[in-house]
């Protein structure tokens, strides 16, 4: 079965209600893939400024049908290596030492930094 880690751009694309995103997480769902998100894609999605009344359950709702997977040392060095080598943002860094971690492809939008890691396998969305 396969592995994959939902970047932050992913789940905000959703949020919006962008078709080909939203079409191919629920595709996913019923495949019963096994996708997971970084604590830090949960702390960038429910970060929104302008978020709604109501719209932070939603988006509770949302994150809790994925494995959280929380930052431990292990990520945090990966992604302290990851950052100094490529440097990437420190949010990135640890989505892809996490994606890494648990040998799970990476979906994203920001093909273009996260393709600097060679290990790293990326499905764009």
């Amino acid at each position: 079965m396969r592995s994959l880690i939902i970047d932050s751009n992913i789940l905000i694309y959703h949020l919006k209600g962008e078709e080909v995103v939203t079409r191919t997480l629920t595709k996913w769902f019923r495949e019963e893939s096994h996708l997971f998100v970084s604590a830090i894609t949960r702390v960038e999605v429910l970060a929104a400024p302008a978020l709604e009344e109501g719209e932070e359950t939603k988006i509770q709702l949302l994150l809790d049908q994925f494995t959280l997977i929380t930052v431990d040392a292990q990520i945090a060095d990966i992604a302290a290596r990851i950052r100094r080598m490529f440097h990437l943002k420190l949010g990135d860094s640890i989505i892809a030492a996490t994606a890494l971690l648990i040998n799970a492809d990476l979906v994203t939008r920001n093909v273009r930094d996260f393709r600097k890691i060679p290990l790293l396998e990326i499905v764009p969305l």
